[in-house]
């Protein structure tokens, strides 16, 4: 897996993280800022921070838009969820192991009907280079 930058202010790429960063920002910066910490915290105690904010205030809460709480969706979809292949968790450890790419025939997707967003190769270049 490696990582890839995406352009800035692109809704179908961006906003799903941009909305997790502002979550932190503006949701557990707050609520961290009420919650007893040791005089030198560590980076273990941000994470069990996290964790009890996630478990008391995001799990409880309505979904705007399925209208389902949060830890029982999870606990439903957590059960549809398969094993991770082999292949992939080991080129997460730096096997070097390399999941095989996959051909997308563009052409055979717009005679479907789909439309397809070809971004320019300039953009992977710019990301790559």
């Amino acid at each position: 897996m490696r990582p890839r930058a995406c352009r800035p202010y692109r809704a179908k790429t961006k906003g799903k993280v941009e909305r997790v960063i502002r979550e932190l920002k503006q949701d557990f910066l707050a609520w961290a800022t009420g919650q007893p910490m040791p005089p030198r915290p560590m980076l273990a105690d941000y994470d069990r921070l996290a964790a009890t904010w996630c478990t008391q205030v995001v799990a409880t809460r309505r979904h705007r838009t399925t209208g389902r709480v949060v830890a029982e969706a999870w606990s439903q979809e957590r059960q549809l969820l398969g094993q991770i292949p082999d292949r992939v968790l080991a080129g997460c450890r730096g096997v070097g192991v390399r999941a095989p790419t996959r051909v997308i025939d563009l052409g055979a997707l717009r005679t479907v009907g789909d439309v397809v967003e070809a971004p320019p190769l300039a953009d992977y270049e710019a990301v790559l280079g």
